[in-house]
């Protein structure tokens, strides 16, 4: 398991410098990797926040994959939702639960679950939820997703909207991507938010998408 904590000048230096908890490969280096023998990721699990009492613990990327043929088997990428209440603190909301503080705006920040920048680059079972921007982005080329499950944060306010941040998002130089059984859904709880959609993609021929839903 992966879990991000409070981040010091010195980690964020030099300031362009994209903090992750898991970052495969340089993003200066075009690393192809080996097609006959891929790396793997298998039951990985991060998370911003959640089990200690800090809400200033954040990230900016979970997980950012710039080498190629990489294999990932059930990767659940979650920036909480909720976090433990410190002694004596009543929960925020109630009504959703007693025990436990929603999080809100500001708290826990992450803005992405996954960046892959590598090509040929195959993922089984993928989640991510809640990140403060894009909650997958995928730069590389060949990339494949069997199964994507994702839940928009709660706590954002209209900008996410007016940014454009999205669910799923292949990037615009992409030519071929395929993505089956995607599921995307929101519960904007603080604030009046209405996204254009839930997925961008290139749309040409070499962009396969199946079986995509999305429930508000």
């Amino acid at each position: 398991m992966l879990e991000a904590t409070v981040l010091s000048r010195d980690e964020h230096s030099p300031i362009d410098k994209t903090t992750s908890l898991l970052q495969w490969g340089d993003p200066s280096i075009n690393d192809p990797g080996n097609e006959t023998n891929p790396g793997c990721l298998i039951d990985v699990f991060a998370r911003v926040g959640g089990a200690s009492l800090e809400r200033g613990v954040s990230t900016d990327v979970m997980v950012q994959l710039n080498s190629g043929n990489i294999y990932g088997d059930n990767l659940w990428l979650w920036r909480a939702d909720h976090v433990q209440l410190r002694p004596m603190e009543k929960a925020n909301f109630p009504h959703i639960s007693p025990l436990y503080r929603q999080t809100v705006k500001g708290e826990c920040n992450v803005n992405n679950g996954i960046v892959v920048n590598g090509a040929n680059v195959t993922m089984v079972g993928l989640a991510v939820e809640h990140t403060n921007q894009d909650q997958t982005v995928w730069n590389g080329e060949d990339g494949i997703v069997h199964f994507y499950q994702c839940e928009l944060p709660y706590d954002v306010d209209e900008t996410f909207a007016i940014s454009n941040y999205v669910g799923y998002r292949v990037g615009t130089d992409v030519k071929r991507h395929s993505a089956y059984g995607l599921g995307i859904y929101s519960n904007f709880r603080d604030f009046d938010v209405e996204v254009d959609t839930a997925v961008i993609h290139p749309e040409i021929s070499g962009i396969h998408l199946r079986n995509i839903f999305t429930v508000k």
